[in-house]
């Protein structure tokens, strides 16, 4: 978007060129994700450009690249939500032993 908020095709706002200024997709169960920025090129931060600059500035940052946290995410919420379908599952009052 430009500064007004504006979708726009133009470089530099839209350096991918993208239709409608998207940079990720998601299909209807939000589950399916298609993103351009490349989140897996930034595993680790010595992949940043600056990772030695940002290295020297906080010698205690991470070396979890920010690329990282969105594919934990998604294994944290797909664990929570598979956990809580079984619980679901096995307190149903229709299951005998566990099992319908």
């Amino acid at each position: 978007c430009d500064a007004e908020g504006n979708v726009t095709s133009e470089y530099p706002l839209n350096p991918n060129g993208a239709d409608l200024d998207c940079a990720a997709l998601t299909d209807s169960t939000g589950q399916v994700l298609g993103m351009m920025p490349h989140p897996e090129a930034f595993l680790s931060l010595y992949n940043h450009p600056n990772w030695g600059q940002m290295k020297r500035q906080n010698p205690d940052i991470s070396e979890d690249g920010d690329g990282l946290k969105i594919f934990r995410n998604i294994v944290e919420y797909i664990t929570a939500k598979n956990a809580k379908a079984q619980s679901e599952n096995f307190s149903s009052p229709t299951l005998r032993g566990g099992y319908k």
